[in-house]
């Protein structure tokens, strides 16, 4: 085991969790849930962690939360949470970290194929949201309460997470390179 990356995705796991308090709420009558930062977080980790251990870190999450510790939007806890209207998302969050990991362990690292990437991995959450939301809503009013209101958001955090791993890139670059210059 590589104490290293359970370290990385247990910190992953806290920092999923706090930025699901990073709400917006855009009203019950818009939007199923809140505008939170999860998303951001969620790609953002497995793209670090890789595809297993960003898939650990979203299961940590998911079972911190599930046993009532307020890691949920709004500083919601608890199994219900998990098995009502945003199983979707949480499932979607699960898929897309195995896809963001996958893409950064076997993809060139590149700005535009990065944002394709988070593009890509933003989808899957919103699209298993709108699977999840189904047993509660037809389809137009899913699509109109569960993925039409987070798109702002989503390309904003798309962008952000794209430019965060650029910078995270060349800071790497940067220190192996000063590693090789003290040899």
């Amino acid at each position: 085991m590589n104490l290293n990356k359970l370290v990385g995705s247990l910190v992953a796991a806290v920092a999923i969790g706090a930025t699901a308090q990073l709400s917006i709420s855009l009203g019950e009558d818009t939007a199923i849930a809140p505008v939170t930062g999860q998303s951001l977080a969620v790609t953002l980790a497995a793209f670090l962690l890789g595809r297993n251990w960003g898939v650990v870190a979203i299961l940590i999450y998911l079972l911190l939360g599930g046993l009532g510790l307020p890691v949920f939007a709004d500083f919601e806890g608890g199994i219900n949470v998990i098995m009502g209207p945003s199983m979707g998302y949480f499932i979607g969050f699960v898929l897309a970290a195995a896809f963001m990991g996958w893409w950064a362990e076997t993809k060139e690292n590149k700005f535009g194929k990065n944002f394709i990437a988070f593009t890509l991995g933003t989808l899957l959450i919103l699209v298993s949201g709108l699977v999840g939301l189904l047993p509660y809503l037809d389809l137009k009013a899913a699509f109109m309460k569960g993925i039409l209101p987070f798109l702002p958001g989503a390309l904003i955090k798309i962008l952000l997470a794209t430019i965060l791993i650029s910078v995270i890139s060349r800071f790497q670059a940067l220190m192996n390179r000063d590693d090789l210059r003290q040899k």
